[in-house]
């Protein structure tokens, strides 16, 4: 009987790493983001939607397994609304080969066109 307790702390243990133990990966400003990243936006689409932004893939964490292959070739951005949200998609991202590069944290009120100008 002592082994599913030790079973149980063990997955709850993994689960809070999971989402709360900080990725290694930078922190980037809006500045720093040029045209040659692909930036993911890991929001809920209600919060994503808002701003039109053609050069910035919308793909919530609970798709981007599914959609990974829509995302192209080159260092990836993550861009969130909190830490807990990116520190899943990068590692989702990562577990999947990319190349993250950094993230970025973005309010769920902001519009992604008005914050980030990749012209």
């Amino acid at each position: 009987m002592p082994l599913l307790p030790l079973l149980l702390v063990g997955l709850l243990s993994y689960m809070m790493y999971y989402r709360y133990f900080p990725v290694r990966t930078k922190q980037w400003n809006a500045l720093d983001v040029t045209s040659r990243h692909v930036v993911v936006d890991v929001r809920d689409y209600q919060d994503s939607s808002k701003g039109d932004c053609e050069e910035v893939i919308a793909l919530p964490c609970g798709y981007i397994r599914r959609y990974s292959s829509d995302i192209p070739e080159g260092p990836v951005v993550v861009m969130g609304s909190n830490p807990v949200e990116c520190n899943v998609g990068v590692r989702q991202l990562k577990r999947l080969g990319f190349d993250v590069a950094g993230y970025l944290l973005i309010g769920a009120d902001k519009k992604c066109n008005e914050y980030l100008s990749l012209g």
